[in-house]
């Protein structure tokens, strides 16, 4: 649970303050990934970013998955409406998509990880 809170502190932090930080962080990690186009950073780590969210949430909150959906996909459209908000940086819609579809992916694999677990932990007879 901490670590869901956690990222979820984070990513609004990488979100939301300046543009800066996102830089600093692609060039640390460029020479790591082969040097991509900043905006092919942008959209993996986008979409990283909230799958892992996702699966975090669901591990967390495994039997609240709708609560958990509402949450992650909704802050991802919160932050990007936020984001308009600040002076150097904007919300866009494909953002939002992106940051939705990584989300969606998480919870899913969240569950699909639950029930694999849960299937083996089963007492079988």
């Amino acid at each position: 649970m901490i670590a869901a809170w956690a990222s979820a502190g984070f990513i609004a932090y990488a979100t939301l303050t300046h543009v800066s930080f996102v830089y600093a962080i692609y060039y640390k990690l460029a020479p790591i990934l082969l040097r991509p186009e900043i905006q092919t950073f942008a959209r993996f780590e986008h979409v990283l970013a909230f799958a892992v969210l996702g699966a975090l949430f669901g591990f967390a909150y495994p039997r609240h998955t709708a609560l958990v959906c509402a949450m992650v996909l909704g802050s991802a459209v919160i932050l990007e409406l936020l984001q308009t908000l600040t002076p150097d940086r904007h919300g866009t819609l494909p953002d939002a998509i992106e940051k939705i579809a990584g989300g969606a992916c998480g919870v899913i694999f969240g569950k699909i990880v639950l029930a694999i677990f849960q299937s083996r932990a089963a007492p079988t007879h």
